[in-house]
This record gives structure tokens, C-alpha cells and sequence, in this order.
């Protein structure tokens, strides 16, 4: 019974230290995940804030985009429409027209509007649809929309061509089939529609 006695209280210090030892380990352990911890959720706050900055200047470049696409299309469609007069105007040819009772005002207004949209046409030149469409007749192998752009801003530098505007005009070609579009992985190529180079191919017959 003595002998048990003496064993148990030889044991006890070197419990005793063994268990300091593994608290320490633990202390230090949980110090050192609480630092890993206070590390991760600083680097996930500065992610999230760089997320927004990205999500907001994304937006912004799509609005910038679509608000010059939608010009481009609206200019196009203002030089291939030929303006007509207001209602207002036309209210008062027809009270003129009415009143006078003759031919000759009315022979001579169409006359007018026919020729002014000739007078138009000289002056701007060719419009970017037929730049478009004859570069792409030219070189006959499919051109995507920045060489189309490259292309045409060296051949006309005043006038200032974007590859927005070229893209949207691109797209209105394919859709009417002057303009055909094929696709090679992620990029996208367009070439001449063979509308445009049958009717080239033909002779003019009187």
C-alpha cells in the first residue's frame, strides 16, 4: 500500500507538467488560427470592395456602349431615310394647294424634295454602309469588325469611325444579308454577302 502511495505522487509532477505543456500548445495553437482568421476576413473585405469597383465600372462601359451603338444606329437610320414634312407642313400645302387651285405648286414641291436629298448625298460622300460593304467585296476573305474598323479609320480619318459604330453596322448587314457572319472559337468574322457579288458578276444589259 505504501509502495502505490509513493508511486502516485512520483507521477503526479510529471502529469502535471505534461498537461501545462499541452495547454500551452493549444494557447499558442488557437493564438496563431485566430491570426489566420483575422488575415482571411481582411483579404475577403478588400475582395468584396474591388468586386463592387469592378461591377460599377462594368456597368458604366455597357451604358457607354449601348448609348453609342444606339447613336450609330439612329444616324444610319436618319441618312437612309429621306426626312419627310410635319404634319404641319403638309396641313398648309394642302390649304395652299386647296385655295390656288393649281398644278404647278404641286409639280414643283416634289421636284424640290427630290433633289435635296441628291444635294445631301454629295456633299456627305459615300456612307459608312457602303465603306463597309465595299472593303469587305475588296478583300474577300472574312474580316472581323476591328480590322474592319482599322481598315476604314486609316482609309477615312476625318470622319472619326469607331468599332462600335462598325459593329452595329455589321450586324444591320448580316441582318438585311448583304453582310454574312461566321464564327471561329470566340471571335467573330464577316464577309461579303453573295447578294452583292452576284449582281457585280452580272453584265448590265440594255
Amino acid at each position: 500500500m505504501a509502495e502505490n502511495l509513493d508511486e502516485s505522487t512520483s507521477l503526479g509532477p510529471v502529469y502535471a507538467a505534461r498537461l501545462a505543456e499541452d495547454l500551452k500548445r493549444n494557447a499558442e495553437e488557437q493564438e496563431r488560427l485566430d491570426s489566420e482568421v483575422a488575415a482571411l476576413q481582411e483579404k475577403l473585405a478588400t475582395l468584396r470592395h474591388d468586386q463592387a469597383l469592378l461591377v460599377n465600372m462594368q456597368q458604366a462601359l455597357g451604358h457607354a456602349e449601348q448609348a453609342d451603338e444606339s447613336a450609330a444606329v439612329g444616324s444610319d437610320k436618319t441618312a437612309s431615310v429621306p426626312r419627310q414634312a410635319t404634319p404641319a407642313t403638309q396641313a398648309g400645302k394642302v390649304r395652299t394647294s386647296r385655295a390656288k387651285k393649281s398644278t404647278a405648286d404641286t409639280k414643283t414641291a416634289p421636284a424640290a424634295r427630290s433633289t435635296q436629298p441628291a444635294k445631301q448625298g454629295k456633299d456627305q460622300g459615300p456612307t459608312l454602309r457602303d465603306l463597309v460593304v465595299t472593303h469587305l467585296s475588296d478583300e474577300g476573305d472574312p474580316r472581323s469588325a476591328l480590322d474592319v474598323a482599322d481598315a476604314l479609320s486609316k482609309a477615312y480619318p476625318e470622319r472619326g469611325i469607331k468599332i462600335t459604330v462598325v459593329r452595329s453596322t455589321l450586324e444591320a448587314l448580316v441582318a438585311k444579308g448583304n453582310v454574312r457572319r461566321s464564327k471561329r472559337g470566340k471571335s467573330v468574322f464577316y464577309t461579303a454577302g453573295a447578294a452583292r457579288s452576284t449582281s457585280t458578276s452580272q453584265p448590265v444589259t440594255a
